[in-house]
């Protein structure tokens, strides 16, 4: 039993303060009426007899509907609590005032203790709507009591009406005091709160600030901790309630802008990162976090945000970012080099193997361009030979080539045999800007060294300014060190298939040379000994004349064997003995060679067609092309034929994939037979023994033009005339 009044008698804790107070309050008021109810009760009997019925009805009520409030507040009921409470008063009082005769009952004043009392009610709606209806009960009553229809009035002595009196004002006086008591108290708790939250506002590391509800955000309040994290004065974002905008980073402006739109759209909470300029121009990152406060109704109030300081959470996610960046960057490196030394290793076709280089460096580091020059024979001009892009496929096709000289990066870079970096192009004084790359900020030249000679240069491009680092120079230098070796050992590998190739050609020729020895000398020399014993019997016999005829047919037998020995020896020297090459207009070897057949041309009236305009300037031995025109021209006039109107056309016909151009001597004669378009090339090969020559004429042009790097062949159909095509490099 004492366990169940001490329950009953302790005030539980609610979860707010305010639920706290109404509840004491309301439990105070209840146990209050039921004392008074029953010193009512008491008084009655003592003063006024006539109502100790209807005072022990009414306090009975009371204090049973007193004990049920307690009962629901210990339960955490506290709203039925009160209504119960509050409605328990209007019933009493509106019984007591319809059966004591109305408004002249004392308990009619009791109305006013109902008003006051609803405000016990923690719903607001509820409460106002308990007083208008004891306004409205209190208006009833007395409209009945003017048309007669309660019943007639109590007639109370002055004591008892005073002990009713004094009973109301009691229970006024207590509610009133418990009112004054809550509302200090709830006072006092908020200010403590309100002191409590703005030290604790104030004494976080991070900045916090109230914000209007509205999409123009000024700032009601921002706390002290503002003027450490930015500089500014807290007062200039009072003063200035759209401060905070001015100082955003132009770069996060429109974000921070747009986010604060989106969120004043939603409701939804405020999360952004952005850049701050403090009052010394530094640059600070914070994280701004805001909620939208509301009233009790859900209507917005204010934005409450805070502005945390992640400055050095930035920095070293920057420096996590730079450092995977450059591990990242050195791994593709890595990977590059190994792929490209792959490539070296087992790639010995420089027209495969460097634009699979430069397409290799060119993907792996993401660069704008690269292109591999390689210098040509009289090391003067670094010849373009590999290419990234289409801008590179264009000066590949126009044969792109740069001096080498101070006038380029690549020729600064080949003729001093160092790296040379523009890490902003528009200020290197020897940059080559080249129209094709209008995009270049930052380049890269590269020297492609092996043995201690330089034999070209590699240019790497990117359209984005300072872009190499030193680690980038030492490895992509090492790449160009693996390209350079690969290059001079594809060459190497070229040189020595030319030699086995030259090496088979020659063993071929030889053995054709042993036949054509063993056959072509051989018969002038039976001939010779023949005509030896035919000698003798001239001799014998004293046949003079006969001897004079066999004498001369030695003797033209010895001339045939000292001619076919004369031309083995020039083919012999052709390749070993040569004049020093030198820059030569093609037009003079032409008008060389037709000067020394002019006999022979003029005998025949052969016309000659020259396209001269056409003709380049070529580098080669003098003596030795004129040679080549010479058989050419010579040959041509010689199996004319028949034609009624002999023509010779000498000219150019473009250029081959080299770049090598292409001549041809073409005419209108006999014409040879497809059958014997590779034979007419070979030794002492004659298709007409008629007519004089010992048919080693094609063969010394053909090693000729070999000897200068380029090739011959024929177009020709028998009676319609031959053409011999056959290409020279440009000077």
């Amino acid at each position: 039993m004492t366990k169940f009044a001490n329950r009953l008698f302790h005030i539980p804790e609610y979860s707010d303060n305010e639920s706290n107070v109404v509840a004491r309050l309301t439990y105070n008021a209840a146990i209050g009426l039921a004392l008074l109810s029953l010193a009512f009760v008491i008084i009655s009997a003592v003063v006024a007899p006539a109502l100790l019925e209807r005072a022990v009805i009414m306090a009975f009520m009371v204090i049973f509907t007193s004990f049920g409030v307690m009962v629901l507040i210990q339960n955490y009921k506290l709203q039925i609590a009160s209504i119960l409470l509050v409605s328990m008063m209007w019933l009493v009082i509106t019984v007591g005032a319809i059966t004591a005769g109305g408004v002249s009952a004392p308990i009619f004043i009791g109305y006013m203790i109902v008003i006051l009392a609803g405000g016990l009610i923690p719903n607001k709606r509820i409460g106002i709507f308990i007083s208008l209806a004891s306004i409205l009960t209190g208006i009833l009553v007395v409209i009945a009591e003017i048309n007669g229809l309660l019943p007639p009035p109590f007639q109370y002595s002055a004591i008892a009406r005073l002990g009713i009196y004094i009973f109301f004002f009691i229970v006024t006086f207590l509610l009133q005091t418990s009112n004054t008591r809550s509302l200090q108290m709830l006072l006092k708790q908020a200010l403590q709160s309100q002191a409590q939250y703005k030290s604790l506002l104030e004494n976080i590391p991070a900045t916090t600030y109230i914000n209007s509800k509205d999409e123009t955000a000024y700032t009601e309040y921002v706390s002290p901790q503002v003027e450490k994290l930015l500089g500014y004065p807290r007062n200039m974002f009072i003063l200035d309630t759209l401060f905070w905008k001015k100082i955003l980073h132009p770069e996060d402006y429109e974000r921070v802008m747009n986010a604060n739109h989106a969120v004043n759209m939603t409701g939804e909470l405020f999360n952004v990162e952005y850049r701050l300029i403090t009052k010394d121009q530094r640059v600070i990152w914070v994280k701004d976090e805001a909620t939208l406060v509301r009233n009790e109704s859900g209507a917005p109030q204010y934005w409450l945000g805070v502005w945390t300081d992640i400055t050095a959470r930035k920095h070293a996610e920057e420096e996590q970012a730079d450092l995977v960046s450059v591990m990242t960057k050195r791994t593709i490196q890595l990977q590059t080099a190994a792929e490209v030394s792959r490539a070296a290793s087992s790639i010995l076709d420089l027209n495969k193997l460097l634009p699979m280089v430069a397409d290799l460096i060119c993907n792996h580091f993401d660069y704008y361009y690269v292109g591999i020059f390689l210098i040509e024979e009289s090391k003067k001009w670094a010849i373009l030979s590999a290419a990234t892009g289409k801008q590179g496929q264009q000066m590949l096709d126009t044969n792109y080539r740069l001096k080498v000289e101070d006038s380029s990066m690549i020729g600064w870079c080949i003729k001093h045999g160092e790296a040379r970096i523009a890490l902003d192009v528009g200020e290197d004084a020897v940059r080559f800007k080249n129209p094709l790359l209008p995009l270049t900020r930052s380049e890269m030249a590269l020297p492609l060294i092996t043995r201690g000679e330089v034999i070209g240069a590699m240019t790497i491009q990117s359209q984005l300014p300072a872009t190499f680092t030193h680690v980038d120079i030492t490895a992509l230098q090492t790449m160009a060190d693996q390209v350079a070796n690969a290059i001079q050992n594809a060459r190497l590998f070229t040189e020595r298939v030319n030699l086995n190739r030259e090496l088979e050609t020659q063993n071929a020729e030889l053995e054709r040379f042993t036949y054509t020895v063993s056959h072509d000398l051989r018969s002038p020399l039976v001939t010779i000994r023949g005509f030896l014993g035919y000698l003798r019997q001239d001799a014998e016999s004293g046949d003079l004349i006969r001897f004079d005829k066999d004498l001369a047919r030695v003797a033209n037998a010895v001339d045939k064997m000292q001619a076919l020995l004369n031309d083995l020896l020039e083919l012999s020297r052709i390749g070993r003995i040569i004049n020093p090459p030198e820059k030569i207009p093609f037009r003079e070897i032409v008008a060389e060679a037709i000067e020394l057949l002019n006999g022979p041309l003029e005998e025949n009236d052969i016309r000659m067609i020259v396209q001269e305009e056409s003709f380049p300037n070529i580098f080669g031995d003098h003596a030795r092309l004129v040679e080549v025109m010479q058989n050419l021209v010579g040959n041509a006039a010689k199996f004319m034929g028949d034609q009624a109107h002999p023509t010779i056309e000498i000219g150019t016909d473009g250029e081959d994939a080299d770049k090598k151009t292409i001549f041809f001597v073409r005419d209108n004669g006999i014409g040879i037979d497809h059958q014997y378009h590779e034979r007419i090339f070979g030794l002492f090969n004659r298709l007409d023994p008629s007519i004089d020559g010992t048919g080693i004429g094609l063969t010394l042009v053909k090693r000729i033009i070999e000897i200068h790097g380029g090739r011959i062949w024929i177009q020709s159909e028998s009676g319609a005339g031959a053409t011999f095509y056959f290409t020279l490099p440009h000077a």
